[in-house]
């Protein structure tokens, strides 16, 4: 990489005409994009994440273990009575 001395300091108002500049320029637009919160649960420690769109507000947290439904569980094979 070749070594490229610096010029003079910009004062405040060249450096902002330089930004000004620079804005103006852009030709893709500013987009924003879904942000992805991830928060853990205070009773059994599972982490829970969730998509949220720009300006929405946040959800309240829920986690998938403690407050999902219940999970059924298999009930073993009666054994045959004679």
């Amino acid at each position: 990489m070749a070594y490229r001395p610096k010029g003079p300091p910009l004062s405040k108002a060249e450096m902002r005409a330089h930004a000004e500049k620079a804005i103006a320029a852009a030709t893709k637009p500013i987009t924003k994009l879904p942000t992805k919160l991830v928060r853990q649960c205070g009773r059994c420690g599972e982490s829970s994440a969730v998509m949220v769109e720009p300006g929405d507000p946040t959800p309240p947290f829920q986690c998938k273990h403690c407050d999902g439904p219940t999970r059924r569980t298999r009930k073993a094979p009666e054994s045959p009575q004679d």
